[in-house]
C-alpha cells in the first residue's frame, strides 16, 4: 500500500519470490530532475529546485554500475521529468540496458513525440498524479494556472496511445472533496489507482506540508467506503482467521520481530538517487547521504545499509512491539523527517491502525460466530 506505484508492488513480489535474501540493487529509481513547470502546495522537492542537476554522462554511468550490479527496473522521477531536454536520450539509453523503466511525471508536459517514444521503445508504466477531479481544486494544488487542461489532454493522449499508466491521488485538506470523483474516473478508465492517504515533510526536513494532511478519521473512512479498500480489510480479517499472519511479505515482519528500526530493508535491494548525485536508501532517507561525486557506488552503498538497514531499535521504539502493525503503514523515515528522532512516532499512523484493527477484529469475530451457528 506504500509503494510509489502498482508496478512497484509487481516487482518487488517477483524479486521476493527469486532472489529474497540477494543483497543487490534490483531496483531504483532515479531524480532525473528537482525543476519542475508546477509549484504543488505538498512537494517535498520544494527545497531542492535549485540543486544542479546530473549531467547526461553521470546519469548514464550511474545506469551502467546500476545495471552491472543487477538493476532490473528504474523508475525517473522528478520535479518534472520531461523538463530535461535530454531525457529521450537518457530514456533510450537505459531500455537498451535492458531494464524496465517506470516514469513518475505530472504529464502536463507530455506530448505526441513523448507517446510515439514510449510506443517504440515501450515504457512499462508511467505513474501520475490527479490533484482534483475539479479545474479550481487541482489548480489549487498545483498552483499554476492552466495546468488542469494541460493535464486532461495529456489524460487523453495516454488514453489513445494504449500506453499503460495508473492514476494516483494525493488525499489533503485543499481536495478531499473530490476524493471519490477520482476515484470513480480511475474505476471508469479501468486503470490502476494509488490513494495516498498521509503527506510527508520536505526533504530538508520541513514539516509543513504535514498541515495539508487530513485527519485520521478521515482516512479510515476511505478505508470504509471505497469498496477495493473495504474489501482489502475484510480479507485481511479471513487470512488473520485462517492464521496466516498480516499483509507485510515474511522477512518485513520478521525484521519486526527482531527490533530492526527500518522494517522495510531500506537500502537491501533498492537505491534512490538524487538530481545532484546523491546516494539514498530511498526517496524519503535524505537525512542519510552519500555523495557520489567523491566517492564509489559500492562505499555509498556499505555505508547505507550500515545506517539504515542494519539499525537496531533501542528498546524504546514502540513500533516493532505494537500489536497494530499489521494495519500501519508505519515509516521510520517520515518520523526522522517530521520530528529529527527515528523513534518518535507520529501518532496519525497509530489513529488509522487502531481504527483498521478493531474492523477486522469485528470482522473475524463475525466469522467466528457465523461458524458456532
Amino acid at each position: 500500500m506504500a509503494n510509489f506505484c502498482i508496478h512497484s508492488k509487481e516487482m518487488a513480489e517477483f524479486i521476493d519470490q527469486n532472489w529474497g535474501k540477494v543483497n543487490a540493487p534490483f531496483t531504483a529509481g532515479i531524480e532525473l530532475t528537482a525543476k519542475c513547470n508546477l509549484n504543488c502546495i505538498h512537494c517535498y522537492a520544494q527545497c531542492d529546485r535549485n540543486h544542479k542537476d546530473m549531467s547526461t554522462e553521470e546519469i548514464k554511468n550511474i545506469i551502467d554500475i546500476l545495471v552491472e550490479r543487477g538493476l532490473l527496473e528504474v523508475f525517473f522521477t522528478g520535479g518534472e521529468v520531461f523538463i530535461r531536454e535530454d531525457f529521450e536520450e537518457i530514456y533510450i539509453y537505459t531500455k537498451k540496458k535492458g531494464v524496465s523503466v517506470v516514469i513518475l511525471s505530472n504529464i502536463t508536459l507530455l506530448n505526441q513525440r513523448l507517446t510515439d517514444l514510449f510506443t517504440i521503445y515501450p515504457v512499462q508504466l508511467i505513474s501520475t498524479t490527479m490533484y482534483g477531479y475539479m479545474e479550481e481544486v487541482y489548480e489549487q494544488v498545483t498552483q499554476t494556472k492552466g495546468s488542469y487542461k494541460k493535464f486532461m489532454r495529456a489524460l487523453e493522449l495516454l488514453k489513445a496511445s494504449g500506453i499503460r499508466f495508473e492514476l494516483k491521488f494525493v488525499a489533503m485538506k485543499q481536495n478531499i472533496g473530490d476524493l471519490y470523483k477520482v476515484r470513480k474516473l480511475g474505476m471508469e478508465l479501468g486503470v490502476d489507482m494509488i490513494i495516498g492517504l498521509d503527506i510527508r515533510p520536505m526533504s530538508d526536513g520541513n514539516s509543513l506540508p504535514v498541515d495539508l494532511r487530513i485527519s485520521a478519521e478521515e482516512a479510515f473512512e476511505f478505508d470504509m467506503k471505497d469498496k477495493g479498500r473495504r474489501e482489502f480489510w475484510i480479507n485481511l480479517a479471513k487470512e488473520l482467521y485462517e492464521e496466516e499472519k498480516g499483509i507485510r511479505p515474511k522477512r518485513i515482519r520478521k525484521r519486526f520481530e527482531e527490533c530492526y528500526l527500518y522494517p522495510c530493508l531500506v537500502a537491501f535491494q533498492f537505491v534512490f538517487i538524487t538530481s545532484d548525485c546523491k546516494m539514498q536508501g530511498c526517496i524519503k532517507t535524505s537525512y542519510v547521504q552519500y555523495d557520489l561525486k567523491n566517492g564509489s557506488f559500492d562505499d555509498g552503498w556499505k555505508y547505507l545499509q550500515k545506517k539504515l538497514t542494519e539499525r537496531k531499535a533501542s528498546n524504546n521504539f514502540q513500533c516493532v512491539k505494537c500489536d497494530k502493525s499489521l494495519f500501519c503503514e508505519q515509516c521510520t523515515a517520515n518520523f526522522a523527517l517530521e520530528y529529527g528522532d527515528e523513534e518518535i512516532i507520529d501518532d496519525f499512523y497509530c489513529q488509522i491502525a487502531e481504527k483498521r484493527k478493531k474492523f477486522v477484529d469485528d470482522e473475524k469475530k463475525k466469522l467466528i460466530d457465523n461458524l458456532s451457528i
